[in-house]
Formats: C-alpha cells, structure tokens, sequence
C-alpha cells in the first residue's frame, strides 16, 4: 500500500441483536452492548440495531431509547417469536434497504459473561471487520463442561446432526468448529440472498440450518467457502433453572433437522419414474425416516436424563 493510500472501505452492515431482557440492571451487558456499537461504527457509522417490541413494551429497553446515542443508530423494532426469529428481521431489513452492501455481520447484543479473556475482544474487533470466506462463524468454547450451552450442544446438537446428517456433522468438525449454533455471523448477502430466499426459512437454529443447506448431497462437499474466527472463551451459567431452556433448544433442534431431512431426502417425481418406481422410492425413504427418527427419540431420551442429572434437577 501507498503511504498515503487509504484502507480498503469494508462494505459491510453490522447487525446487532439487542438484548431480549434489556440490560436495566446489568451493567456489564450495557458495557458490552455499547462497545459492540462502537466496534461496529469502525465499518459503518450507523449500524443496525434489532429490537424486540415486546421488550420495549416491558419497559426493558427504557434507558436505551433514552440514550443519547441512540439517535446515531438505526433501530428496527419488530415483533418476533423469539430471538433467533430477530435475526431474520435484522437480514431483511438490509436486503431490502441495502442492495450494494457486500455483507452483514451479526453481533449478539447480550453478552455479559466473557471469562476473563482479554483477547476476546481483539477478536471480536477483527471477526467484524472480517471479509474473507463466504461464511465465516464466530466460534468460541465454554469455560464449563457443564455449562448450559455445552450442555446443549454435547447432548443435543452433536449428536442428533451426527444421526440425521452425518456427513455434514463430519465436515463441520473438520473446519473445525465448535458452535455450530454460534449468534456471530459473518456473511456475503449474496449467500445469504440465496440461503433465505431459494430455500425454507426457520426462525431458530439459524447457523445450524445455513450449514446443512451449505452442503452439496451429490458432491459431497461445501457449495461455498466457509471458515471460522476463533473469538475466546464464554463462561456460562450452570443451573437446574437452565433445564427447560436447555430441553427447549434441544426440542427444536430436532425439529429442524428432522424437517430438513424429509425435505432433502423426499424423492422427487420425474418423468422418467413409473407410479411403482416412485412407490418404491418414497417406501424406502419412509421406512429410513422411521429407523432416524427412532434413534433421534432415543438421543433426546439420553439427553433429558443427562441433562437432569448434570444440573441437578
């Protein structure tokens, strides 16, 4: 670079999850939210900011809209079943308002349990302005083996990907990534583009859903290039009060997939099939459906029993 070139502009709009809950009475939240926007306002001056009505409602987002800083931010308020279903709401906003935009960074705006790892927030820094990869994940471990999203992913997520989509579960350990769930996403809108438009959308289990559609089932390799950025280590807390929300994450992970699987799996109709050939093909994919599903009931059996003990419900 010339002395006196200037940097590459990164054409990039970051999206920030506010808070579900607000951050009334946690303090370290409100830091953590308010250097995520300054982080952000490194590539864009004025990022996207995603908030639940129903938490405005509440009254959880009070101080917030009545910062000054606010008004340098552009809020999108809107109606979602529930977190993840932001996401989708903060995606459509820039797509269509925001068609020369190369990519979009997500950012959880609610984390306040970062375990003393200072480096977390270089990494942080460096995964936004980040333009590499189609896809690139924000991957961080746990302090905790036990902790509710180790919990979640070791007893649920693993292993119901490894018994409906094996070879994508082999592949994604290959990156290797250990949050296949991770909020922090940083994609090319184009990708994008195509992941919400030309296929089905969920509104939980995002990343998870974008990684199984990433997947090429005749080549048997990833359609775009995806990496990850290791951002540190999160502590978390480990409770019996986090059984249901564990069981609840786990329940609707099953969900997904096994709907993916049925809409991946389902033999088409062609024209080149006779009625009895198509027969024969939908028998055999009902009759493997059944075997997965019977196993996938078996993980989530394991799971509820494990997760019970190990937080001491």
């Amino acid at each position: 670079m010339a002395k006196n070139a200037s940097p590459k502009t990164i054409n990039s709009k970051p999206v920030i999850i506010f808070p579900y809950l607000g951050y009334e009475n946690n303090k370290k939240c409100e830091w953590y939210f308010w250097w995520t926007v300054d982080r952000c306002k490194e590539i864009d001056p004025r990022p996207i900011v995603v908030l639940p009505r129903d938490t405005v409602i509440r009254q959880d987002a009070a101080s917030f809209i009545k910062d000054a800083r606010y008004a340098d931010l552009e809020v999108v308020q809107t109606w979602s079943v529930d977190t993840c279903q932001t996401w989708l709401a903060g995606w459509g906003h820039v797509l269509d308002h925001y068609p020369e935009v190369e990519r979009i960074v997500q950012i959880p705006g609610d984390i306040d349990y970062v375990d003393e790892d200072v480096e977390f927030y270089d990494n942080l820094r460096a995964f936004i302005q980040t333009t590499t990869s189609d896809i690139v994940i924000g991957d961080f471990r746990t302090g905790d083996q036990y902790s509710a999203k180790s919990l979640v992913d070791t007893y649920g997520t693993y292993s119901l990907l490894a018994n409906w989509f094996p070879e994508v579960s082999q592949s994604i350990r290959s990156i290797p990534l250990n949050r296949p769930r991770s909020e922090f996403l940083n994609i090319k809108t184009s990708v994008l583009r195509e992941l919400i438009i030309t296929n089905r959308c969920f509104a939980y289990e995002q990343t998870l859903n974008f990684l199984i559609k990433c997947w090429d089932n005749e080549r048997t390799q990833w359609k775009y290039n995806i990496s990850k950025t290791f951002l540190g280590t999160l502590s978390d807390n480990k409770s019996f009060r986090n059984y249901r929300a564990c069981i609840d994450q786990i329940e609707r992970t099953e969900r997904m997939l096994s709907l993916l699987w049925r809409e991946i799996k389902q033999p088409k109709k062609n024209d080149r099939l006779s009625n009895k050939e198509f027969e024969q093909q939908y028998t055999v994919f009902s009759d493997e459906y059944d075997k997965l599903y019977t196993k996938s009931k078996g993980i989530m059996e394991t799971a509820r029993t494990t997760l019970r003990a190990l937080l001491g419900v």
